[in-house]
């Protein structure tokens, strides 16, 4: 299986100045998914803010063709889950590897591949 890198947010207090910010530094357009969330349209890896605090780093989704396979894996290997989520762009899972460290894995719907 090869995985790579398929969607990555940042957390920010405020959607609507994280738009008004983002939008004219880097020529990024918005939808609104969620009051809680904002997809950034056109960008080559897609990515969108969630609300919450500041990030002081994005959060990485790996893209996987299957997540209950994956999320089997993880536990297999000794890691931990948190229960798998659908949104409009697929379904994804908070992961925990055998060391603590925390990843997201993202199973893209068809079109957001």
């Amino acid at each position: 299986m090869n995985v790579e890198l398929g969607y990555y947010t940042l957390s920010v207090p405020d959607l609507d100045r994280a738009a008004a910010f983002y939008g004219p530094l880097f020529g990024w357009e918005f939808t609104r998914e969620h009051e809680t969330y904002l997809h950034v349209t056109n960008t080559a890896v897609p990515m969108g803010f969630v609300s919450g605090g500041p990030s002081t780093q994005p959060n990485l989704y790996y893209h996987v063709s299957d997540i209950d396979a994956a999320v089997e894996q993880v536990r297999k290997l000794g890691g931990s889950t948190g229960e798998v989520f659908a949104s409009k762009s697929g379904r994804g899972c908070s992961c925990t590897d055998d060391q603590g460290t925390q990843i997201s894995l993202w199973e893209p719907d068809p079109g957001f591949a």
